[in-house]
């Protein structure tokens, strides 16, 4: 019986791990840098406008807010796709909104969210220490300007987790480590990563060919 519970546990653990705790918050998202993640490109542009973030969440401090953005913009540039310009000389406009913010949260020594049953033990020792865990929901839209025509929508979410003797590690550009230099080597830094260059990815491959030109 017992020996049947251990397996059962397993294979829950298995499943958990597998459908929650990934960082990846899109199947296309890589390692690779976010130099890496768009392709090379010579070619017309699209013009955008990228809007300050918007804060629909406590917590977020109006610095990080606009570190994320220039993030954001650098990404766009590198991808050589892309005329950013104010607003009103802009075809597309860019939407940003934070809906979740969670930079600490610590999961303590019995897994990842704590508590004192056999079954958490089990997993708390399956899985080890937590040290930290950190989280961000973004909601991004493209829209038409003209027309406020949201050409395409889509929610980019992001967990890391940190446990003892794991060092967090990503890619960090000038942009990065000027802005959000504060989370160098931290959970919520590989968030920003992850949500950042995700978005830059969705944008590059959501815009429709119509809006490239000369």
């Amino acid at each position: 019986m017992e020996k049947s519970f251990r397996l059962l546990s397993c294979a829950v653990m298995f499943l958990f791990l597998s459908g929650c705790f990934s960082t990846k918050p899109h199947s296309l998202l890589d390692k690779t840098s976010s130099g890496e993640l768009l392709s090379s490109y010579q070619g017309s542009q699209a013009k955008i406008a990228v809007n300050d973030f918007e804060l629909k969440t406590s917590g977020v401090d109006a610095q990080v807010s606009l570190a994320l953005k220039e993030y954001l913009v650098d990404i766009l540039n590198s991808s050589k796709r892309f005329a950013i310009v104010a607003p009103q000389d802009a075809d597309l406009i860019i939407s940003v909104g934070i809906i979740e913010f969670i930079p600490e949260n610590s999961g303590g020594k019995s897994g990842l969210a704590g508590g004192g049953s056999s079954a958490s033990s089990f997993m708390g020792g399956l899985l080890g220490e937590v040290l930290n865990k950190a989280n961000m929901q973004l909601s991004l839209r493209i829209i038409d300007r003209v027309t406020s025509e949201v050409i395409g929508s889509r929610d980019i979410q992001s967990q890391v987790v940190e446990h003892p003797g794991k060092r967090i590690k990503f890619p960090q550009d000038k942009v990065f480590r000027a802005g959000l230099s504060d989370y160098l080597g931290t959970p919520m830094g590989k968030v920003f990563y992850d949500c950042i260059v995700e978005a830059g990815r969705y944008i590059v491959q959501n815009v429709p060919q119509n809006y490239y030109k000369r």
